[in-house]
């Protein structure tokens, strides 16, 4: 059942209007606030226009593993280098080695990927998200609404 970008209601039948200069799907009682702009789609004659599904997006992402500061700091002890001596291979400054082999800071992608290449280990891996996130209509998962947002004057009669 679709929701009304307004006020968020699941309602069987939207209608596009035009409220405060932006183009919604909404409800009845919505549509009364602004212009209606067109009749919904099964009420058109001559629409043959279907509703796809929402598809299942997989996303497969790099992370940098849990775990980063420990590896770091056995690889570096493998090396028989000091912190001083990693900062000054990796052009970084020493107190960011610190607290990334502390744990304290997680490196981005580019940095874990040239502490990988300094120390010869494995930082960053391939993760698949299974999409649960990723919904074409955010009001179904509880998002916020415009009506969120948007405060009405009521006009005494």
């Amino acid at each position: 059942m679709p929701n009304c970008d307004m006020c968020g209601k699941g309602v069987g039948v939207l209608k596009r209007a035009k409220i405060e200069g932006a183009a919604l799907d909404v409800c009845d009682s919505c549509a009364e606030k602004g212009e209606i702009i067109r009749t919904p789609y099964s009420a058109r004659r001559g629409s043959r226009r279907s509703v796809q599904p929402a598809r299942e997006v997989k996303v497969i992402e790099d992370e940098v593993v849990a775990g980063y500061g420990k590896i770091i700091h056995n690889a570096r002890k493998r090396h028989e280098w000091d912190v001083k001596k990693l900062s000054e291979v990796l052009h970084a400054k020493e107190s960011l080695m610190h607290k990334i082999e502390a744990g304290k800071i997680k490196p981005d992608l580019s940095f874990a990927h040239k502490i990988e290449h300094a120390l010869g280990v494995k930082l960053v891996e391939k993760v698949e998200d299974d999409g649960d996130e990723v919904r074409s209509d955010s009001t179904r998962s509880g998002g916020m609404t415009l009506a969120d947002f948007i405060k009405v004057k009521k006009v005494k009669k």
